[in-house]
């Protein structure tokens, strides 16, 4: 049982982000009704995931999406992040892609110019 605190948690964090606590409050209570009816536990998700992908995963969590629940686990393998969705119902892989990286361009432009000598004038 105390598995499913972080995910719990994590749900009231997303809603608390967004200001309302009602949402909070039904998105707690949600979390909580999926895991307590799961077939699947978090940790048969990471290891489904991991298996599929042959990497390690970074992190873990509760998501809905068009009224499905499942795990979202991203998995690192060979620098590369794969997003994995798992069945809470029964395990089974739901869909599987590979995490684009954002930003690269903003990145390497700011550490440029931090890069650079001060000017002593």
């Amino acid at each position: 049982m105390k598995r499913h605190v972080p995910l719990a948690l994590a749900f009231v964090s997303a809603a608390f982000a967004t200001g309302s606590a009602f949402a909070a409050n039904d998105m707690l209570e949600h979390a909580q009704k999926v895991l307590d009816g799961a077939s699947t536990s978090i940790s048969q998700a990471i290891s489904t995931a991991e298996g599929k992908v042959g990497g390690k995963t970074l992190s873990a969590r509760l998501a809905r999406r068009h009224g499905e629940d499942f795990y979202d686990v991203r998995v690192l393998k060979d620098d590369k992040l794969t997003d994995v969705h798992v069945s809470v119902a029964d395990g089974k892989i739901l869909e599987e892609q590979p995490v684009e990286p954002h930003h690269t361009g903003h990145m390497k432009s700011s550490s440029a110019k931090s890069e650079q000598p001060a000017d002593k004038s």
